[in-house]
């Protein structure tokens, strides 16, 4: 063969055939996993997609909601500060000071609650048994007629606090005015006083131990002022007593 000092034409494209070839074994043996899960990772410091999804995205950091609520980061300022409103208003209607008044007569009871309706007082109605022992009544009367000139007679002395009890059978039927019925024998000997100042002067003090239901009245978001309102209040109207209520039955 004659050497003429030129190059071979072909030695340049078997040099990049075999770089081809070589290329192609490497890539082949990367995706076999031979050189690991993550091969290119400590080359260029770049992590692979399900690595930047778990960085992206904490697990727990992630909380269930339920359907249709939003989570609390996403609601408005002016949202959270009003819940915030709410929640307090509602734990201090639940702690707000509660007062009972009782020993009343059942009309008594009836205007004593309209007294105090509306506003923001919250007013229950109730009854208590309770043993009561001295009765101020009228003498018995023996038909209706005589009753009826009694209370006509009361209601021109403005006295209206009072019931008409009926006693004995069909043929000896009496009809008494009851005036009110107290625990206590000062209080009732006061408010005696009381209708002698009205005019009353047939009333008179008996001694009957009875039980029997008489009305309260439970006022819940009491300040100083309601206090003395109803301290006033249980005074006016015959009342016996004013506590706070108890436990079990203010909640």
């Amino acid at each position: 063969m004659l050497r003429t000092g030129l190059p071979d034409p072909t030695r340049p494209q078997l040099y990049l055939l075999l770089a081809l070839l070589l290329v192609n074994a490497v890539l082949l043996a990367a995706v076999l996993g031979l050189f690991g899960a993550d091969p290119l990772s400590g080359w260029f410091e770049t992590p692979r997609e399900p690595q930047r999804l778990q960085q992206q995205v904490r697990a727990e950091r992630m909380q269930l909601q339920a359907p249709g609520s939003a989570p609390r980061s996403a609601l408005p300022a002016s949202a959270v500060v009003v819940a915030s409103l709410h929640s307090a208003r509602a734990g201090s209607a639940d702690e707000s000071p509660c007062v009972e008044i009782g020993g009343f007569s059942a009309q008594a009871a009836r205007r004593a609650a309209d007294e105090l309706a509306g506003g923001t007082l919250r007013v229950e109605q109730f009854e208590r048994q309770e043993q009561v022992r001295w009765w101020i009544h009228l003498p018995a009367q023996p038909t209706r007629e005589n009753v009826e000139r009694k209370l006509s007679e009361l209601r021109r002395r403005n006295v209206t606090d009072y019931s008409v009890v009926t006693t004995g059978a069909a043929e000896s039927e009496a009809f008494i005015v009851s005036l009110g019925r107290f625990r206590d024998r000062e209080r009732a000997e006061r408010y005696l006083e009381t209708l002698r100042g009205h005019g009353v002067r047939t009333a008179v003090l008996a001694d009957a131990p009875r039980l029997l239901a008489r009305p309260w009245l439970r006022v819940r978001g009491v300040d100083d002022a309601v206090r003395t309102r109803l301290e006033e209040m249980r005074e006016h109207y015959g009342a016996e007593d004013l506590q706070s209520c108890s436990n079990a039955q203010a909640g």
